[in-house]
């Protein structure tokens, strides 16, 4: 398990704070967990963390913890969603990855009076039948698939990219209900087409998903246009058809890539004409916005009346170098050693 935090010395400093123009009183000390499914060997940590940081900075009575694992499964993440609970925090934020497996843990915690802020997943059913968390904070991945869906064809119309004759969104997680989004997204923007469309699940293991990769685009020789949706997968699925003659750069012919996140991995993958286009989710307002909200609604009562949306946003070669030095920005040092290309 990989567990960050930060101890503030609220004791100390523990006078007031301008919100708005107002000051607010710190009378009161908080602890808040997000219990994550991303973990160290996923770069788009580094977002979450450092946003973390930033709110601490900001709300110097208020203690985060950041928790996940490298060796994801759905059972794990409940489990640590379950330890997290148990020590009793005043608020939590955690992605809804599985309704069926974190419905029994959250509305315990909700019952115990432990407010919950949905991030990155949300439990897409209408409210009232959803997990009763304040907000969802993210992205949404049934448009992240369709927008980018929607944009290749566009560069496809214009001559830049081939039209699609087969389109595969090759998954790491067959269980994750955010990917699945995603690929159902991209399926609706391609239905219409003619183009065949398959979901596969590839595995989270490089060498696994590439022979996975490879046997079925020997199965499927019409496939030209591979969806990841990972950005760390991109790499193994150009490499692939690379390796296999068909021409993966972005051009006029052969295979096209396209993935997910604004991570250094998938714009380096841009910068170097080997994927057509990412998306931006607001990686960092969802590590700081479910923060803000646990932290406003135990001072001032406040409950957000929406969901908040914090993307897609397409990142393509037109906006690229705006991307990579915002990204540069964040990641420093790191950026460079993300880059698995």
């Amino acid at each position: 398990m990989m567990k960050t935090s930060k101890f503030a010395v609220a004791a100390v400093i523990a006078s007031s704070l301008m919100i708005g123009g107002a000051a607010v009183a710190q009378d009161n000390e908080y602890r808040f967990v997000m219990v994550s499914h991303i973990g160290s060997n996923d770069p788009n940590m580094k977002w979450l963390t450092l946003s973390l940081d930033e709110f601490e900075s900001r709300y110097p009575n208020v203690t985060t913890e950041y928790i996940s694992t490298n060796n994801y499964s759905v059972q794990e993440h409940v489990r640590l969603l379950e330890q997290a609970i148990s020590t009793k925090p005043d608020g939590i934020a955690v992605p809804i990855v599985s309704t069926d497996a974190f419905e029994g843990p959250l509305r315990s915690a909700v019952e115990q009076g432990i407010p919950v802020v949905a991030f990155n997943i949300p439990d897409s059913r209408p409210v009232g039948e959803r997990i009763p968390y304040l907000t969802y904070v993210g992205g949404d991945e049934y448009l992240t698939g369709k927008k980018l869906g929607e944009f290749a064809l566009a560069e496809a119309e214009a001559g830049n990219i081939p039209a699609p004759t087969g389109v595969v969104c090759a998954s790491h997680d067959a269980a994750h209900q955010g990917l699945k989004a995603r690929c159902q997204g991209m399926m609706d923007a391609m239905e219409g087409t003619g183009a065949a469309f398959e979901e596969l699940f590839i595995s989270a293991e490089p060498a696994t998903a590439r022979s996975t990769l490879q046997s079925y685009l020997q199965a499927n020789p019409e496939t030209n246009y591979i969806f990841t949706v990972a950005s760390w997968s991109s790499p193994w699925a150009w490499g692939v058809a690379n390796d296999m003659g068909l021409s993966p750069d972005v051009d006029n012919e052969g295979v096209t890539v396209i993935t997910v996140d604004a991570s250094p991995v998938a714009l380096a993958g841009i910068k170097r004409g080997s994927v057509l286009a990412t998306n931006s989710q607001g990686f960092w307002l969802q590590g700081y916005a479910p923060m803000e909200w646990l932290y406003w609604y135990h001072e001032l009562g406040y409950e957000p009346q929406s969901d908040i949306l914090t993307g897609p946003i397409i990142v393509d070669a037109s906006n690229i170098d705006h991307w990579e030095a915002l990204v540069r920005n964040i990641f420093g040092d790191a950026y460079d050693e993300q880059d698995t290309w």
